[in-house]
Order: structure tokens, then sequence, then C-alpha cells
């Protein structure tokens, strides 16, 4: 028909149309402010600098723990516990039922949820030989574990007179299996360990080990376990005889080196010496120490990568100001009136913000560490109790990069918190207030307190800074005051990425449901 119009249809995807611009757009915006540049490079320079300061003041040093062992791999370990033995030549098998494991210390009657009560089979007795151990434990069911890092569930609960734990450990060369039962008929294999090297000739037996418990207002006391064992069997090449009975790692217990005599005693303030007493079959064992990886205190690496707070503060501030500004000035409502679809604003903020603070945090970390990083290593050390710190390590990787990706997403919290209050000195408030208080608060109230804290808040995203591996197993108190988080690395990260998402969503739904 004559003087019909044909509209024209776009070949584009309909609500896509115009976001890679406007993305360019903010990301040139904000390279064209030179403050906002500046305060990149500041953030970056801030946590090198820093950090290299804390690094100067708070290194480890050179010197020896004598307390400390040396176990398999050359790692530092606890390795002190009452030890009843024998030899045991090739092939052989142990069984053992225990009835019940109780304990004391320093006026308390309660039993370290991580003593140990059990059947151990070890490369001689000296303090961080290979081992391999089935044990019962008040707090966290019976247990196998081997070469102090390793660790396997079995049965759950408690031991009790009514409900006792049957063990066994069997070897076959270098391969040693785990066994435990409810009432000595039906057996669970719990796991196998190969302890590569061992000799034909092991020590073997009943062991019961008690670590320090921590009580806030006197520090660290010492404890004892007190075990019962009955229905012993030996199955192999036992050696015959009688048993023999010493404290391993008598050094560690401050009664000499070696495995000491039964009847050492150590200076005053010392752990109590243990003991053991068979009648009718029935050994009646008890101990103190720990078999476990040393984990010491505190975190030198992750308290001196604390310099990194200066360079947040500063993204904090970046992001808050990167839209505080606009709106600040009025320029926000042109901005709206270009792009009327708001909540792609935001969105393209954040991605520009969050990556300048992710690469400005990859930056400073990474001349951070290398710089840093040899005064952190623990070769002078004597076993090196801390680890060696650096770009071609895993800790130092995720240290470097969990530090950028903490950066990006305080940036993007601070945007979203700027976009909702419409200020940006809020934003930095909200931010610091956020991030850094937990940190301080944590620090200063009673474990359990800081503990929770450090798992609900943005701080919990400092975990990926942590410079000790941390072990389930260890009894090791994890205080903030001491560098320790309560959640893994990538676990407190995910924790702030839950609170930054949560933010931006909100600011968006805000922006959209507002007058700019």
């Amino acid at each position: 028909m004559i003087g019909e119009v044909t509209p024209v249809r776009s070949t584009r995807m309909a609500g896509h149309d115009g976001f890679a611009q406007l993305l360019r757009a903010e990301w040139v915006k904000f390279w064209t402010v030179r403050g906002w540049v500046v305060s990149l490079v500041l953030a970056a320079v801030l946590t090198a600098g820093v950090t290299l300061v804390l690094g100067n003041l708070g290194g480890p040093g050179n010197g020896s723990f004598p307390s400390v062992a040396t176990g398999p791999g050359g790692i530092a370990v606890n390795d002190s516990f009452y030890f009843v033995h024998r030899p045991l030549a090739g092939k052989g098998s142990i069984t053992v039922r225990v009835t019940s494991l109780t304990g004391q210390g320093e006026g308390s009657t309660v039993p370290q949820p991580w003593a140990k009560a059990g059947i151990i089979l070890k490369d001689g007795t000296r303090a961080g030989s290979a081992y391999a151990a089935v044990m019962a434990t008040p707090g966290h069911g019976v247990r196998m574990q081997y070469d102090f890092t390793k660790d396997t569930a079995g049965l759950p609960g408690a031991v009790t007179s009514s409900s006792p734990r049957w063990l066994r450990l069997v070897r076959s060369g270098d391969t040693v299996t785990g066994y435990d039962s409810a009432d000595g008929s039906h057996w669970s294999t719990i796991g196998s360990a190969t302890l590569t090297g061992l000799p034909s000739s092991v020590q073997a037996g009943l062991f019961v080990a008690s670590p320090q418990a921590y009580q806030s207002s006197n520090g660290y006391m010492n404890t004892q376990a007190n075990a019962s064992f009955d229905h012993l069997s030996l199955q192999g090449g036992w050696s015959p005889g009688t048993w023999s009975h010493c404290e391993v790692g008598a050094s560690e217990l401050g009664v000499g080196d070696g495995c000491a005599p039964a009847s050492s005693t150590g200076p005053p303030g010392s752990p109590p010496p243990g003991s053991e007493f068979e009648s009718g079959g029935t050994f009646t064992v008890s101990g103190t120490g720990d078999i476990s990886p040393y984990e010491p205190i505190p975190d030198i690496v992750g308290g001196v990568f604390k310099g990194s707070l200066a360079g947040l503060v500063a993204l904090i501030a970046l992001g808050a100001v990167f839209i505080g500004s606009e709106y600040r000035r009025g320029m926000i409502r042109t901005t709206f009136a270009g792009t009327p679809r708001r909540g792609r604003v935001i969105w393209a903020k954040a991605i520009v913000i969050g990556v300048a603070a992710f690469a400005a945090g990859l930056a400073g970390a990474a001349v951070a560490l290398m710089i840093a990083g040899p005064k952190l290593r623990s070769g002078g050390w004597t076993p090196p109790i801390y680890p060696l710190v650096s770009l071609g390590t895993g800790t130092g990787l995720r240290i470097v990069a969990g530090t950028a990706v903490v950066f990006a997403l305080a940036a993007v919290f601070a945007l979203a918190v700027g976009v909702m209050l419409r200020r940006g000195g809020g934003a930095i408030t909200a931010g610091v207030a956020l991030f850094v208080g937990p940190l301080l608060v944590a620090a200063a109230v009673g474990q359990a307190a800081g503990a929770f804290l450090l798992r609900v808040t943005p701080a919990a995203g400092f975990a990926v800074q942590q410079g000790v591996q941390r072990y389930p197993q260890s009894s090791a108190v994890c205080l903030a005051s001491h560098g320790c988080y309560p959640l893994a690395p990538w676990n407190g990260v995910a924790v702030l990425a839950i609170w930054t998402v949560a933010a931006l969503a909100a600011s968006v739904y805000v922006v959209r449901r507002r007058d700019a």
C-alpha cells in the first residue's frame, strides 16, 4: 500500500544492547579522574610498604625450639605421650578393649576433647618418628591417625563402661591397617597407612596422651588422661617377656631426653609423670602430652600480612567515593538519564571498581611477599616451625591471590553501601567498621565471641591470609589475637562474598525503587 511505513527491526538481542558501551564508559570515567587513579596506586603502595615494615619488625628471626620434635618430611610436631610397649618384628597385630577414659588437670575432672588412649605402632621411641595409631577420644570418637597430619574418623561417641571400644592394628610390611568394633565381634576398617621405610622391628603397644587445656584467665594448664584397657591380644612376631614403659618425647615434658623412665619428674609446673599398672589382665595407664602437628603461636606470616589493612581502607574509600561523588555533585541524574536501566549502571560500576581493586591488591601483595618473604622463612629455626612462604609455594600464592580477591570484594561492598546511603562518607565508615572493627573486637574478647565474629562478619575474608596450616586433630587453641581464624582460608572469603553479593543486590533494588 502506498504510504505504508515498514518498521525497522533491530537484529541485536533485546536486553543486552549497550551494556558493553556502558561498561567502557564507566571504565574511561574511572581512569580519567586523577584522584581515583592515585588512590588505587596508593592502596598498592600501602599494602606493600606496611607489610614490609611489619615483616622487619615481626619476622621469626633465628633460634631453636628444643621442645619441638621433627616429624616425617621435616615438619615440626608435638610427640609426647606415655607408652607401654614391646618390640614387634615383621607381621603382627594388636587388639585391645578400652573400657574407660577420664581426665584431670588443675581443678578440672573433665577430660580434654583430644585426649587419646589406644594402641600405637611406632618406628622406635624417638619423638617425631613415624607411627600409626588407633585411639579413643572423649570428644571426637575413635580415630586412626598416622604421621601426625593424617586423621580418619571411626566409631563416634565417648568411651564408657557400658559402651567400650575395641581397637585393632594390623601390620604387613610398611602397611598398617586400623579397625574398630563396639562388641569385639563385628569389626570395621577405619583406614590404612603406608609408612615408607618402616624397619622390620618396631615398638608397639598401649599409649595415653592428654594435651594442655586453655583457660582464658590462666592461659594453658597441664592435664592428664587415665584409661583402662583389657582383652589385650597379640598375634605375629612379638618379642616375649614383660612390657616396657616410658615417657616418649620426654624433652618436651621437661624431664630429660628421649624416652624417659616413668619415675622421671620435671621442674615445678611441668606435666605430671605418666604411670602404668597391670592386674589380672587389665592395664590402667595415665599420660599427658599430645601427638599432633605443631601449630606455632602466633601466626607470624598472617600477622605480617595484616599490613594490607592500610591498602584495604584506601580501596574501601575509593569504592565509596566512586559512586558517592556522583550523588554529591548531582551527576548521578545525568548518568541515569542516559541509561534508564539503573541496575546496569550499578553492575557496570561494580565490575570496574572490582577489577581495579583486584589489580591493586594483586600487585601490592605480590611485591610485599617478594620483599618480606625472605624474612618470614623458617630456615633459621630448628626445626622449621613456620612454613616457607614465596610466590612459588601454595601458601604464598593463596595469600597473594586471596588478598586481591578480598580487596575487590571490599571495594564492591563499599560501592553498594554508597549507593544505598547516597553518601561516600557513610559508606566509608560502614566499610571500615565491618572489615576492621571485628578484627579489633575479636582480639579483645573471649575465644568463643571472637570466633563468632570472624565467622559471620566480612572480616572472615582475612582468613585467606593465614600462614599456618590448621589441622582439625590439633588441640592448639585458635585465638584471633594469635592470628588464627575459625574458618578455612577460602571459606572465609566465601562469607565475605555473600555479604558483598547481598549488599550489591540490595543496592540495585533500592536504586530502582527511589528517585536519583
